[in-house]
């Protein structure tokens, strides 16, 4: 959560925050959902449902982040914190272009990965459900985010321990200019 709110200190009370992958909202959807305006997504019905009861500011929509029809310019920042990582590859583009389609000029992203070699995908169990997970090499993800038309304003590599193993994680802020 520090990173989110370092990501968040300088906004605005009421800004539009969009949380994708906001899983059962905590701590991240219900703390952000506390100083600003929240619309939280998660593709699993059960983390929805959870969420609207953890994080009951927030507006809390159960779709697939691929499919979700929202407003072009529509949000101050988005956060997606281990999402892109369950998307295929294959679709970064048209995802990113999205997300930067979403945001208002001078808005911001916040988006961790675990970079790996390309085209590496395990399957991993989470929370309870098979989930494959792909890494992305971190010099991909962000020349992608760059396409998308966002710039790239920090990549950061950090440990943390998930399962008892350590896992890098890269965390990547970029900016609708």
């Amino acid at each position: 959560m520090r990173r989110v709110a370092q990501f968040t200190a300088g906004l605005p009370d009421g800004s539009r925050l969009l949380d994708l992958g906001c899983g059962n909202g905590l701590p991240a959807t219900r703390e952000l959902s506390e100083r600003h305006t929240v619309t939280a997504v998660d593709i699993s019905p059960e983390q929805a449902a959870r969420a609207r009861r953890n994080a009951p500011r927030a507006e809390v929509l159960c779709a697939d982040v691929r499919d979700l029809d929202l407003p072009n310019a529509g949000f101050d920042a988005i956060v997606a914190l281990y999402l892109i990582d369950n998307v295929p590859a294959g679709e970064y583009p048209v995802l990113l272009r999205r997300l930067a389609a979403w945001l208002r000029p001078g808005g911001r992203l916040l988006l961790s990965a675990e970079p790996a070699e390309p085209e590496e995908q395990s399957l991993h169990t989470w929370l309870g459900v098979p989930m494959p997970i792909n890494g992305v090499p971190v010099e991909t993800l962000a020349a992608s985010v760059e396409a998308a038309g966002l710039e790239v304003t920090d990549v950061e590599l950090e440990e943390q321990r998930e399962g008892g193993r350590p896992i890098t994680f890269a965390w990547l802020t970029a900016r609708k200019a």
